[in-house]
């Protein structure tokens, strides 16, 4: 995930989870994208999230434990482990992918580099440089611009498997080398991904893909077409998908492809290690905003199989499927809708689809009765309305549910600005497609404590000096506004 710390409180982009059961994600409205970005779920953390975020922002300087050298070591390890598979590794762009790095501590503020900071903040310590990350900039598995260098960023720990540490770091260094590249970045909301039509055709092209990956010949290159073919029937059924998807594919799709490209060289693991990490992505509980990370690493490593050359003059806005459809000359892709779809249908028994079918036939009236519950607290219901400028929104992109046009559920975010902070314990806020704005339940008191705090249904909002709760656009609605009179 790609982010500029040099304007922390408007390039926070989403990043994934570095553990996705409890982490949360920083997103921004202006770039739009989280601190840190779609989930690995490969037993690994997502390649874009925060431990926890209440950690991840504290003002915490780097503790005196006795665990902080050993923790430097470690760090320390990585980033000399990372430098020599850098040596390893024959070039898979035209810009050198190793360059600068930075491991953070979210919870400490650790921060170990391998190179000086170029505010000249860290200390010298064993070959590394050591010093304390500033409590006003994020923390997130990103690449990001330092005072005029860009650099790639991780949150410490590290996993623990080689691959995964090594996939890791190589995916954030792309990100680094992202702009030198020229790619135009975009991070948009895959909603379709959410609808049950959606998921079983992409479920299935993911069964297709890892299968491709583990085999060869004509039996790779049917499977391949398969995956291609389900893809079609969801574009025909969502024609809005095929750019959606295209430009999910082309930022963190490229990223995660190279990580796992990058780790096969280093690591010499056979091609079943990158078929098992795409397989993983299939259980994460939303695809909206992660796609690339389960199709980009299999689209990347096909395409090294089928059109070696591909990543040569590729454009700033790379299609991968459909470089690899056209390397495939599939002719069922040219096909009429009517008969692609017959023809999916017949192809899709042979990877397990009525369990998939059932599977995403009983998740989607689970989430019926959701949105149902959400659609009467947060749009029928009394609400808070929080409109202010420089919003900004940190959530778990594994948990966002698409509310259709009413915009997407952030269950469990905290949002963030010159106001104040909300978190949710319980519940969710409802926000557009620009995030600019939200909604929580309405509170019963609109006077904070002595704290300063106000609490509402499952929530905490701690307001800062200047601001207060006044009467919304609805009789029953309040709005978060500046206090005049202070």
């Amino acid at each position: 995930m790609m982010t500029s710390l040099t304007h922390a409180q408007e390039n926070l982009r989403e990043s994934a989870c570095r553990k996705v059961r409890s982490g949360l994600t920083f997103g921004v409205l202006a770039l739009m994208t989280f601190v840190l970005a779609g989930c690995d779920l490969n037993g690994e953390p997502p390649e874009e999230m925060v431990e926890t975020v209440t950690e991840a922002n504290r003002s915490a300087t780097p503790s005196e434990d006795s665990g902080l050298d050993q923790e430097i070591v470690h760090a320390a390890d990585a980033l000399n482990e990372f430098e020599a598979a850098c040596a390893q590794v024959e070039p898979i762009w035209p810009v050198e992918l190793c360059g600068e790095v930075v491991l953070i501590d979210p919870r400490s503020r650790l921060a170990v580099a391998n190179h000086p900071a170029p505010d000249e903040s860290f200390e010298a310590h064993g070959g590394v440089y050591v010093g304390s990350w500033p409590a006003d900039k994020g923390v997130a598995n990103t690449g990001f611009e330092w005072d005029g260098e860009m650099w790639a960023m991780a949150m410490l720990p590290l996993p623990e498997e080689r691959f995964s540490r090594l996939r890791l770091l190589s995916h954030e260094s792309f990100h680094r080398i992202q702009p030198a590249l020229g790619h135009v970045i975009a991070d948009p909301m895959a909603r379709h991904l959410d609808e049950e039509a959606g998921r079983v055709w992409l479920r299935l092209e993911i069964h297709a893909l890892a299968h491709a990956l583990n085999e060869f010949g004509a039996e790779a290159h049917q499977a391949v077409a398969d995956a291609m073919l389900f893809r079609q029937v969801r574009h025909d059924t969502f024609p809005d998908a095929a750019e959606i998807e295209r430009q999910l594919e082309a930022h963190e799709g490229l990223a995660e492809y190279t990580g796992v490209r990058f780790a096969l060289d280093a690591t010499d693991a056979d091609m079943s290690a990158a078929a098992e990490h795409v397989k993983a992505f299939e259980h994460r509980p939303t695809y909206m905003r992660s796609l690339g990370y389960g199709t980009g690493p299999a689209l990347g490593l096909l395409l090294d199989r089928y059109a070696p050359d591909w990543r040569e003059d590729l454009p700033s806005e790379p299609d991968l499927a459909a470089l690899l459809a056209a390397a495939l000359q599939a002719p069922e892709l040219e096909q009429e809708p009517e008969a692609r779809l017959q023809k999916a249908e017949r192809r899709a028994a042979t990877y397990h689809d009525k369990v998939i079918r059932a599977e995403e036939n009983e998740r989607a009236e689970r989430l019926a009765t959701e949105r149902a519950d959400y659609r009467k607290q947060l749009v029928e219901g009394p609400v808070l309305v929080i409109d202010p400028p420089e919003l900004r929104l940190m959530f778990n992109p594994n948990t966002v549910l698409s509310m259709g046009e009413q915009g997407d559920v952030y269950p469990g975010a905290i949002l963030m600005g010159p106001w104040g902070q909300l978190t949710l314990e319980e519940g969710g806020a409802l926000a557009p497609a620009e995030r600019d704005r939200a909604r929580v339940a309405a509170p019963e008191e609109l006077q904070p404590d002595a704290d300063g705090k106000v609490h509402g249904p499952g929530w905490t909002l701690q307001l800062e000096p200047g601001w207060r709760l006044a009467p919304g656009p609805r009789e029953s609605d309040v709005r978060l506004e500046e206090d005049a009179q202070h």
